[in-house]
Formats: structure tokens, C-alpha cells, sequence
């Protein structure tokens, strides 16, 4: 699975600049081709970093004004929880500027099937107003457990094949979850960040095992390593 799209790192400082030059590069030719830049935000210690970087090195290198905010899962709870991916992206990313173009922010507050269809209606009519289907920018993670967005090992949720968005059936260290399908997420460009030796492990060299990392496609695709 290592090719020339995989960047390795030599330490966390050079790992998320690194990723914030990719998201800049990426938003520039998003923005000279369409006029808008659709980046999906996920959540977890490590995207706390890189929203930070952002606002300290990089905040003035990106117009965002045409900058679009999705986010790839979210807990069922209310936007200011301190689980929210949500709150976590407002306090140390989105407050921090003026001019963004729009967020749109999955309603973990509501009822769980009925957020994640309004969540699909909105990125339908997003695609359709902007004549894609696909985000230009992923920013995705991995659980040690080998899950990807919400989507976790022997869950149902794998292998929806027809919906953007889905619900999980049952809670996950607490919360009812939602999510980008596998779907759009392998239709859309990504960034996978590996920032540790087992989970280096568990995608590169334990592919037999088929979790549902395993099922990210090789198809506009990058991986940033720190191990």
C-alpha cells in the first residue's frame, strides 16, 4: 500500500506542517478550478493540531471566504459538548476567522436519523449547486481498533453502498454516531494521518484482516506518517 503518495515524518512538528501545506495546496487549486474549496474536518488530538497550525502559520495563505466546513463524523450530542468534533474545530479553528465561507456542521443534537438525513440533503444540494460529488479535502484519521470516520470493525454501517451519510446502529464509547459513508469518503481527496507505530501496522501490514480502514481506496489518496 506505500507509494509515492505516502510522506513520512521524522517528528510531530514537521508531521503537521507538512499536512497544513497539503491542505493549503490543496485549497489553492480547488479555489482556481471551482472558486470554492470543501474541506471535511474530523476529530481528536491529532486535527486539534493542525487547526492550530493553521491559525499560527497559515491562516493568511488561504482565502477563506471560499472555504466550505464539512465535518466526517460526529457524536449525537449537542455542539458545545466537549465530545463535539464540532466544538472542537469552533474553539481552535473556526472562531479564530472571520470570513469563512460556510460551515456546515452535523446536528448531533437531534435525533440521530433524522441529523444524518439532513446532513445528506445538505451535501447533495451543496454537490448539485457546485456541480461535484465529491469533497476536495479530507482530513482523515484512524482508530487503533482499525476504524475510519465513524464507521467501526463488524458494523453494518461498512457496507452501505447507497447513502452519503450514515447513522450507527448502537453507541460507541457512549454516543450514538454519524458519519460519511465509506462511499463518498473514497470518492473524495484525503489526507490519512498515521501518527503511530501500531496503527502504521495495523494499514500497512495487517490487511488480512479487512478492517474498515482496510476499505479506504488507493484512489485519491495520500497518507502522512509519524512513526
Amino acid at each position: 500500500m506505500m507509494n509515492e503518495n505516502s510522506i513520512d515524518t521524522q517528528s510531530v512538528e514537521e508531521f503537521v506542517k507538512i499536512g497544513c501545506e497539503l491542505i493549503v495546496e490543496q485549497a489553492k487549486e480547488s479555489i482556481e478550478y471551482n472558486e470554492r474549496f470543501s474541506l471535511v474536518l474530523s476529530g481528536g488530538r491529532t486535527p486539534k493540531l493542525f487547526f492550530e497550525e493553521l491559525i499560527k502559520g497559515y491562516k493568511e495563505k488561504i482565502n477563506w471566504s471560499k472555504v466550505d466546513i464539512f465535518w466526517l463524523d460526529e457524536r449525537c450530542v449537542p455542539p458545545n459538548h466537549d465530545e463535539s468534533n464540532y466544538n472542537l474545530a469552533f474553539k481552535h479553528l473556526i472562531s479564530k476567522i472571520d470570513n469563512i465561507g460556510g460551515v456546515y456542521r452535523i446536528k448531533g443534537e437531534m435525533e440521530p436519523e433524522v441529523a444524518s438525513k439532513l446532513y445528506e440533503e445538505e451535501i447533495h444540494k451543496y454537490f448539485k449547486k457546485h456541480q461535484v460529488n465529491f469533497f476536495d479535502f479530507i482530513l482523515l484519521g484512524m482508530g487503533e481498533d482499525g476504524h475510519v470516520a465513524s464507521l467501526f470493525p463488524g458494523s453494518e454501517e461498512v457496507e452501505e453502498k447507497e447513502k452519503l451519510v450514515v447513522c450507527t446502529k448502537k453507541e460507541y464509547n457512549g454516543h450514538k454516531r454519524i458519519s460519511l459513508s465509506l462511499e463518498l469518503i473514497n470518492k473524495s481527496k484525503k489526507l490519512l494521518i498515521i501518527n503511530n507505530k501500531s496503527k502504521y501496522n495495523l494499514f500497512f501490514e495487517n490487511r488480512d484482516k479487512n478492517y474498515p480502514i482496510h476499505r479506504i481506496t488507493d484512489f485519491n489518496l495520500k497518507t502522512l506518517i509519524l512513526v
